[in-house]
């Protein structure tokens, strides 16, 4: 069995989870054994498509004309997850979404990163659909004492440090954590991520970005997220929209206190084991409190967020994938 993973345009996305993701499955396969290509015009048994442009349209085509199995990776679910991104989504949301249908609809087999994910394509129509997760790289992500105390240095860091990272986007929370940060001055607050400029306008959310308060702050894109992160103590994640969110994996790796929006993409989280939830600034606010002046419960939420993460182990994935390409290559549904 080889399998070709293939994703369009990696530079243009190489600041993306959806990368991440796909480095991260390639990783997994390497692991188990498994024979991989990124080359979509060598020998292999199923094509597995990570995102979808011309050339990947043009793979996937040619694939079944010649008997090949195919895959296509649903990072996107379609409104959900795409309105309250780059300017104008909302308004081509209901077109996106058709046209992911559409496409969705040509491969033999989709898969998805969480049974949230999973259930919305399959209540639309589509199918096969199998839960595959992004993965977590334990090895890569794991707690480093002599590495913290350098990125605390670099990064000017002296107190209690709550972070979140991703695209500084209307939908993944931002203003919600700039307004937690207002109700909490004692503590500092950063989040990593790609600005995306014009194609981001939001007009409200520049404006608080720029009027936000001394202990907030936004350094951009780390080209070493493992360190960065693992400099701040408790990640939080006010996002309003997630199909599986990588950082938030990758925060669990580093066994730090998550504090999360109640979304049904965190359904497989725990309120008060894994992580504590909440919808409102003022919940989220009280929670981080809570969290920052309870060294037993930070302890507490940080074994749980690690012990989460462990079953997303890139080796676990890399088993998840083989049998569902096995059977994929049977025929079964």
């Amino acid at each position: 069995m080889r399998i070709c993973i293939y994703l369009e345009a990696e530079r243009f996305l190489s600041r993306s989870g959806l990368y991440v993701a796909f480095r991260n499955h390639l990783r997994a396969l390497a692991l188990v054994g498994v024979t991989f290509t990124t080359d979509p015009r060598a020998s292999y048994d199923i094509l597995h498509l990570h995102w979808f442009g011309p050339r990947s349209l043009r793979w996937l085509r040619r694939a079944r004309r010649r008997g090949i199995k195919t895959v296509i990776h649903a990072h996107s679910i379609g409104r959900y997850d795409f309105a309250g991104g780059f300017t104008g989504t909302r308004f081509l949301a209901p077109v996106y979404e058709t046209f992911l249908d559409r496409i969705y609809s040509r491969a033999d087999a989709i898969f998805t990163p969480s049974e949230f994910a999973a259930r919305t394509l399959r209540g639309r129509g589509l199918g096969p659909v199998y839960v595959v997760s992004n993965g977590a790289d334990l090895l890569r992500f794991r707690s480093d004492a002599e590495r913290r105390a350098a990125w605390r240095e670099k990064l000017g860091l002296r107190g209690f440090t709550v972070y979140c990272a991703g695209n500084v986007l209307p939908r993944k929370g931002v203003l919600d954590f700039i307004s937690v940060a207002e109700l909490l001055p004692e503590l500092q607050f950063i989040w990593f991520g790609q600005k995306w400029g014009p194609l981001a306008l939001y007009p409200r959310m520049e404006w608080r970005i720029r009027k936000a308060p001394d202990n907030v702050r936004f350094p951009g894109f780390v080209a070493d997220p493992a360190g960065a992160y693992d400099a701040c103590d408790l990640f939080f994640f006010p996002t309003f929209g997630e199909t599986q969110s990588l950082v938030l994996l990758e925060a669990a790796a580093l066994g730090k206190p998550l504090v999360v929006r109640d979304i049904p993409a965190f359904s497989s989280l725990k309120h008060g084991i894994h992580c504590l939830k909440g919808n409102s600034v003022e919940e989220f606010a009280e929670a981080i409190r809570a969290v920052a002046g309870d060294r037993a419960l930070r302890e507490r939420l940080a074994e749980g967020a690690l012990q989460f993460a462990r079953e997303h182990d890139l080796s676990a994935v890399g088993k998840r994938l083989t049998s569902l390409y096995e059977r994929i290559l049977r025929g079964e549904r």
